[in-house]
């Protein structure tokens, strides 16, 4: 199998990407690591596109629609075999949150235009956030009187929370790996990163928001929760291209979590060959 992953081997994340391409290619697979500028040629030479962590790391390069290319739209319109494509939530945009929180889900208080602003309860402060950003990139704070001076139709809006931490769930698929907390810091450092042992109640929590995408999501899933006085709220529901912090893992548990996700992409491109032959078959 020759397989395409699309990520940026500039930011200080990329090592993670590397571990999973040398695992593909210790399986007997041809594997190219490419940013999303890649030649589009190469989709005619390759059997399968994932897309990993390919995100500008340093803050002075980001502005909002800056990390905008056309890949993602070429391997849809294709229907070329590809993982960690076809999120339903951060993957079109931050207004399922508002979304989220409307139907009474454990979500930040979110919405989409200050006129809702008396549906999020008293609060003065509050973060007006870009629609399609990431990390704590393009983030305008302000206090009650000045949202209508910031916000346009490309930002939701939340009220500042003081939270104890920021929890991660990993999900391949809907399938639960592991979680990790950090302490609050302006922009999320992982290298803070600790294991983090979930009690019941928030596996199943987490669990919920993860099946949200679906039982045939393919690719990995990072539900992110500020943590508040012990609950849980939901802050990103990550299904594009999450940065997963598995060097923070043991060992045995990285290799662990990188075997399932292989497992993942041969058992979605196993059945998309088996589909191919029952249409022609047919």
């Amino acid at each position: 199998m020759k397989i395409l992953i699309i990520t940026n081997l500039e930011n200080e994340c990329s090592e993670e990407d590397v571990w999973i391409a040398n695992s593909f290619i210790a399986d007997g697979h041809d594997v190219k690591l490419v940013n999303k500028y890649y030649n589009p040629k190469l989709e005619d030479e390759y059997d399968i596109f994932i897309k990993r962590y390919s995100w500008i790391e340093d803050i002075a390069d980001f502005s909002v629609g800056a990390e905008e290319s056309d890949y993602e739209t070429r391997i849809l319109k294709k229907n070329l075999p590809r993982i960690n494509f076809d999120g339903k939530f951060d993957n079109q945009g931050k207004h399922y949150l508002s979304y989220l929180y409307s139907l009474g889900y454990s979500v930040v208080p979110t919405i989409n235009s200050p006129k809702e602003i008396e549906k999020i309860g008293s609060y003065q402060n509050f973060l007006i956030k870009p629609v399609n950003g990431y990390a704590s990139y393009g983030i305008i704070e302000t206090n009650k009187n000045n949202i209508n001076n910031y916000w346009n139709e490309n930002y939701v809006i939340q009220p500042k929370l003081n939270f104890d931490s920021e929890v991660q769930f990993y999900f391949i698929g809907n399938k639960y790996e592991f979680a990790q907390i950090f302490t609050p810091k302006k922009l999320l450092s992982h290298e803070n990163a600790a294991f983090y042992t979930p009690c019941k109640e928030e596996i199943e929590l987490a669990n919920l928001f993860a099946k949200l995408n679906g039982n045939d999501f393919n690719g990995v899933q990072r539900i992110d929760f500020l943590k508040i006085n012990n609950q849980l709220l939901l802050s990103e529901l990550e299904d594009d291209s999450p940065y997963m912090a598995i060097e923070a893992l043991s060992t045995a548990k990285r290799q662990e979590f990188i075997n399932d996700f292989k497992q993942m992409v041969y058992t979605y491109y196993k059945n998309i060959n088996k589909d191919k032959i029952k249409i022609l078959k047919r």
